[in-house]
């Protein structure tokens, strides 16, 4: 069992607590709908389709309520780079899950060994998820929340995030509506969850991963090595910023800023700042020698809406223009 996790260590401002009811699934929610009520409430187009509220953490990551249980909701952060849902240990003590068995959770470091736990059940709004050896985790590296929601239970359906109206929505793929007007990026599916699309730097391939689960975008050093002296390392970040693994936090001190990134067809990164490094991630994921960008939240956020569709291995864009910083732009 693998949970491929990473986070990053970017504090950015919390967000107001949760949330209120939801409107028609297909419309997602609307901004002033996601504040006031104790609870949140769901909307259901079919048996196996639902849309929700979210909020952020404090890195800037999405949060969903998530039902653990029978008891919740509890706040869970939205990651499509980790394979597995995890809890945190501080909630299996609250809901009195003892731990059965242990195995390997990989991170941007390393391998740490964790606690599993079958929590019985895991559910989003109508949905259920796989709940079964969980893996406990705490620290930094959920910063506060109570767990990681993973892609362990997307085979088959399609993750919309929408960034504006702050919602999510879950549905089969194969009946799920049209995106019209938005930009689709053929990918490939690898190892069952991991989403790989192409993207070019100075019209070199580039791999692209999709995670939402780390608020800063991440390079491994095959990248560097492809494009040394094509894109120059920045210096103005002074600072030093900190990477909370499942294990030890580690220091990330070398960055590049990309003037330009092209994604698919007509969609620019500009001044894109990724940290570079061997991690033990690109390893895991047998990208080690293939240049490989890690596309976090300080990029993807900045996007309308994004929508991973599981079956087919394909992403879509829906896009906005920005005036200063990096822009993710058509």
């Amino acid at each position: 069992m693998v949970v491929a996790g990473k986070w990053i260590a970017l504090a950015l401002c919390a967000a107001a607590l949760w949330m209120a009811p939801a409107a028609a699934i297909g419309a997602c929610l609307d901004a002033d709908q996601l504040r006031g009520a104790p609870s949140p409430l769901f909307a259901q187009a079919a048996a196996d389709g639902v849309s929700g509220p979210t909020d952020e953490d404090r890195r800037g990551r999405m949060v969903a309520p998530v039902m653990v249980a029978g008891q919740g909701p509890f706040r869970f952060i939205v990651d499509t780079g980790a394979n597995r849902s995890v809890l945190s240990q501080a909630l299996a003590t609250q809901l009195g899950l003892s731990p059965n068995g242990s195995g390997n959770v990989h991170s941007v470091y390393g391998v740490t060994v964790a606690p599993l736990v079958d929590a019985g059940s895991l559910s989003y709004g109508t949905l259920p998820m796989p709940s079964a050896s969980m893996p406990l985790l705490q620290g930094a590296v959920l910063a506060g929340e109570h767990g990681l929601l993973g892609v362990d239970g997307m085979e088959g359906r399609r993750l919309r995030m929408d960034f504006e109206r702050r919602c999510i929505e879950i549905l089969p793929a194969a009946t799920a509506p049209r995106l019209r007007n938005w930009v689709t990026i053929q990918g490939e599916l690898r190892f069952g969850h991991l989403v790989v699309i192409r993207g070019f730097v100075r019209n070199q391939p580039v791999n692209l991963l999709i995670d939402t689960g780390s608020d800063t975008s991440m390079a491994n050093v095959a990248l560097r090595e492809q494009l040394r002296g094509g894109v120059r390392r920045d210096y103005s970040r002074t600072e030093v910023t900190r990477a909370f693994t499942a294990g030890e936090p580690i220091a990330l001190d070398a960055a590049v800023l990309i003037p330009r990134l092209d994604v698919g067809e007509g969609i620019e990164v500009e001044n894109l700042i990724a940290y570079v490094g061997n991690f033990h991630i690109f390893n895991l994921w047998g990208l080690q020698d293939e240049p490989t960008l890690l596309v976090g939240m300080d990029v993807l956020s900045q996007a309308r809406s994004i929508a991973i569709d599981y079956s087919r291995g394909t992403v879509h864009f829906r896009l906005r223009r920005f005036q200063t910083g990096t822009r993710l732009r058509d």
